[in-house]
């Protein structure tokens, strides 16, 4: 038995001909989802929440923002003074007040130098032990004017060093009449290692001003780098003040148990590789501070927004 084909009707190859798209409801695109209450964003977080203050107070927003000027880059600043390889080689006629940073080799010292002045202007590198000279670096200067503050990019120390180059820091550090702080990075994941428990010792000893800051604290702020853009997490806040408290009489020992005095009362975090607007990275504004507060700079400018309140 034969079947034959039944042709469409007219009003069915009328509806066949019709573009689907035009039979269907049309896609509704989702709202945006609300800010997570229980999540801050990363910009919002103050000193406060990022650093531990027990001796000193933390910076207000007006003075972050007058030191955000202070480094603002320019033609004369930041500028390159000066590299030397051995102490009796630095330039003696300096004035200027002078900040050094120390730290294990790898630990992201010249990645945070560049965060700080704002500009790509030390050498940094993913293999340890580039940094081989002391080199100097000028803030706020103007033209044929004296600069503010000098940055010193220290070599590293522990792997990939050498021996020598403790011995030239160390003459440096205790010699160096310009010098009014150094600024040790103490790796947040791995803490304090041998090497830098003897520095601090060393610093003790001879009784040489020092801070510490604790570098890579984006990776105890957050599990993983995705969970950056939703901002930290109240979780994520206390585990990096319960690390803070446990570092303090690691760094200021009980006086009758140390050979000198410890650590400036406070350690500062950051993280130069998270970005929280332009020209800022995690912490950045608080190590600014801290650097002109040790040079004795203080002072507030009119009208300058809070870092805070300035759009991103």
């Amino acid at each position: 038995m034969r079947i034959r084909a039944v042709r469409a009707s007219a009003p069915t190859r009328a509806l066949e001909s019709i573009p689907r798209t035009s039979i269907h409801s049309p896609t509704v695109s989702k709202p945006p989802s609300p800010p997570n209450p229980n999540k801050r964003n990363l910009k919002d977080l103050t000193p406060s929440d990022l650093c531990y203050y027990w001796d000193t107070k933390p910076p207000n927003p007006s003075q972050l923002a007058f030191a955000d000027k202070i480094f603002t880059p320019s033609r004369h600043s930041p500028l390159k003074l000066w590299s030397a390889s051995k102490f009796r080689t630095t330039p003696l006629s300096s004035v200027e007040p002078e900040v050094a940073f120390l730290g294990r080799s790898n630990v992201g010292k010249s990645s945070l130098l560049n965060a700080i002045m704002g500009q790509d202007i030390c050498w940094t590198s993913s293999k340890p032990g580039r940094t081989r000279e002391m080199n100097a670096f000028g803030i706020g200067g103007t033209k044929g004017g004296e600069h503010k503050v000098v940055l010193l990019d220290m070599p590293g120390y522990g792997k990939a060093s050498r021996a020598e180059w403790g011995m030239e820091i160390m003459k440096y550090l205790q010699g160096r009449k310009q010098l009014r702080r150094a600024f040790i990075l103490i790796d947040s994941e791995h803490g304090i290692k041998q090497n830098d428990a003897n520095i601090l010792n060393l610093f003790r000893r001879y009784a040489i001003p020092h801070q510490i800051i604790l570098s890579k604290v984006d990776k105890v702020l957050v599990k993983n780098k995705k969970q950056m853009k939703t901002g930290a997490s109240a979780i994520g806040i206390q585990r990096l003040h319960d690390l803070l408290h446990k570092l303090k009489p690691k760094v200021q020992p009980d006086p009758s148990a140390s050979e000198g005095p410890g650590a400036l009362g406070e350690i500062l975090t950051c993280s130069a590789d998270t970005p929280i607007g332009p020209g800022r990275v995690l912490g950045v504004d608080a190590v600014r501070w801290a650097i002109l507060s040790a040079a004795g700079i203080d002072g507030s400018l009119e009208g300058v927004q809070p870092p805070s309140a300035v759009s991103t």
